[in-house]
């Protein structure tokens, strides 16, 4: 009798984690697919501008260069913005050394924007005049496309409310 409570533990025990394991595998394979539809692009935006391979060659030396930037400018704003949270979280806060932090986190992300633009108009070159259209046309559905952030708080209405004010 022993036994065969030990083994319907054991078996139960087994079932269990198999349960939890498939239902974590589950939950995350749900959250890719969401977050690939939610943002409403599947695939990198030369793949749907049907390129020839020199040009796609040219775009991955492009896009390799720019994307190594992008995540080093990135590490350098999130740097700049806890230095900011530091300052302002200080006891008797620095208002001029607060400015002077704000200041350096806007020309870094001049910077970033000076890039994003200096790129797309690099890979709008190497595109035939069709190719450039359906280039833009596909940037501005998915701008258009994502989602606009807004606090956990704000009722959805309020926050297409303001989309709508910006345009």
């Amino acid at each position: 009798m022993k036994k065969n409570i030990k083994m319907l533990a054991i078996i139960f025990s087994v079932v269990l984690n198999i349960v939890f394991i498939a239902s974590y595998f589950y939950r995350q394979a749900d959250r890719l697919y969401f977050r690939a539809h939610q943002t409403g692009h599947h695939r990198p935006l030369y793949e749907e501008l049907d390129l020839t391979r020199t040009q796609r060659n040219r775009f991955a030396s492009a896009r390799d260069s720019f994307h190594a930037f992008i995540l080093a400018q990135g590490q350098k704003i999130k740097g700049k913005q806890l230095e900011l949270i530091d300052l302002l979280a200080n006891p008797d806060p620095n208002r001029r050394a607060i400015d002077t932090k704000q200041k350096e986190i806007q020309a870094l992300q001049q910077q970033m924007q000076d890039k994003v633009i200096a790129h797309l108009l690099e890979e709008s070159g190497m595109l035939r005049p069709e190719q450039r259209q359906k280039f833009f046309a596909l940037i501005e559905e998915r701008i258009e496309k994502s989602r606009s952030r807004r606090p956990r708080w704000m009722p959805q209405t309020r926050a297409n409310h303001a989309k709508g004010a910006q345009r």
